[in-house]
């Protein structure tokens, strides 16, 4: 909880800067919609959809941040991380506890007004939604933010090898960008493109999630994809432990 508290009062000290990401999420779903509402002109249903999977990534994208790269990186260069081994809390578990904080009061600052004024904007489309395949969506989206959370810390720690990290962060935002679905849905990708693209455990970001909450019971193998997204979670879990002990080995003597 402290960590929480600490991280609203610093989200709510920088109101401008609130007001101003808030603005860029509206500006973009709003253009976004604009668009696939041109590219489908005659073709209403679709303009709903794509109405509901713009809001819906546009929710799902402020759960993901560079920031748990940032946040080891920073440690390495400054030579706070060797500081925090001393803690009595492993450096692992404080990370993660910081990193959940930031996010949960980025979520309830910028996120809830976000989605009220999508919501209200877009209540027509956003209304046919089940609720019970929304919470197994929400439950989705939890998973997948553990795994994005420990994709981008092993990042982190590649400061330990290189000077500047953002190259790396900066391209696995783009791969995750191009194959998770979050611009453009996996089903209108080509067909020769789909079956590697669903292979990748980044369709469980966006497009699994989404896809869940908007096609319901319409969509097929949810405990596989459940069971999948899990996996991933155990592998990224192994890799993580596996990368900080590899840095422990430079830190200590």
């Amino acid at each position: 909880m402290s960590y929480f508290s600490i991280s609203m009062k610093k989200m709510l000290h920088y109101r401008w800067h609130n007001l101003f990401c808030i603005m860029g999420s509206l500006v973009s779903a709003f253009s976004i919609v604009l668009m696939w509402w041109y590219i489908y002109l005659e073709d209403g249903e679709m303009q709903q959809y794509m109405t509901a999977y713009v809001v819906l990534s546009s929710l799902i994208s402020l759960l993901y941040s560079s920031r748990y790269a940032d946040c080891v990186a920073d440690k390495v260069y400054k030579g706070t991380f060797a500081v925090d081994l001393l803690r009595p809390v492993s450096f692992l578990r404080l990370h993660f506890m910081e990193a959940a904080g930031e996010t949960a009061a980025e979520v309830i600052v910028r996120g809830i007004p976000t989605g009220i004024v999508l919501f209200y904007f877009f209540r027509e489309q956003i209304r046919k939604i089940d609720v019970r395949y929304a919470l197994l969506g929400a439950a989705a989206v939890f998973l997948a933010f553990l795994f994005y959370m420990m994709v981008f810390t092993v990042i982190g720690f590649l400061a330990f090898r290189f000077y500047e990290i953002w190259p790396f962060g900066r391209l696995m935002n783009d791969t995750i960008r191009f194959f998770s679905g979050s611009f453009i849905p996996i089903a209108l990708f080509p067909a020769w493109m789909q079956m590697p693209v669903r292979l990748m455990p980044f369709q469980y970001l966006y497009s699994f999630p989404i896809e869940l909450i908007l096609k319901g019971s319409g969509y097929e193998n949810i405990g596989l994809h459940f069971l999948i997204l899990c996996a991933w979670d155990l592998v990224m879990a192994v890799v993580v432990v596996l990368v900080y002990r590899r840095a422990l080995l430079r830190c200590v003597v």
